[in-house]
């Protein structure tokens, strides 16, 4: 049975001579996409199915796999990248963090990655930080408890402000960083 779908590109690896493995977010939730002869120049697979880039396919599942039987669209992130070194590392920790915490799709989230992954920041820190506490809010997992009582008020503002330009120009230690990253981490490990 095939199915359509919009996949976030995560990762890509070679699966054998021919064969491309895409490491996707998606209406199917975390998953792999098979493409079959995805490697070989004369298909075109290879330069679409960059990662970052979000494509529109369709696909049929065998087993924990699905298997690309048409490429109807893709949009083009991937070339955000190329800007400078800090955008292609915000992006890729924005997909690292997706890959290991988004399991199963929800639009929302799926549209919040994609808007985030198009941002261009100049303060990476602080808006990946946002990013982590906005997906905390919306799976329902968000509690001022797992903050020490100092940070509380850094997740508050972070929260409550809708200007990416004011949040850009937010100064938060090293240290403070660190202690929300690891509370975020660790609320996550024993909630997911």
């Amino acid at each position: 049975m095939s199915a359509k779908g919009k996949f976030l590109i995560l990762r890509r690896f070679r699966a054998g001579d021919k064969d491309l493995m895409v490491k996707v977010y998606g209406t199917h939730g975390m998953t792999r996409v098979y493409v079959p002869e995805g490697l070989i120049a004369q298909e075109g697979f290879l330069g679409l199915l960059e990662p970052f880039n979000l494509m529109h396919a369709v696909c049929k599942q065998s087993g924990g796999v699905l298997i690309l039987k048409d490429l109807i669209k893709v949009d083009f992130i991937s070339y955000l990248s190329l800007r400078d070194y800090s955008t292609y590392m915000w992006m890729s920790l924005l997909v690292s963090f997706l890959e290991k915490w988004f399991l199963q799709y929800d639009a929302e989230l799926f549209d919040m990655a994609v808007s985030y992954l198009t941002l261009r920041t100049k303060n990476p820190e602080v808006i990946l930080l946002r990013f982590k506490l906005e997906f905390l809010k919306r799976m329902g997992l968000y509690r001022e408890e797992i903050f020490e009582e100092g940070l509380r008020c850094i997740t508050k503002q972070l929260l409550e402000e809708e200007s990416l330009k004011k949040l850009e120009r937010l100064r938060i230690t090293k240290s403070a960083v660190s202690k929300l990253e690891d509370a975020i981490e660790a609320h996550l490990q024993g909630s997911l």
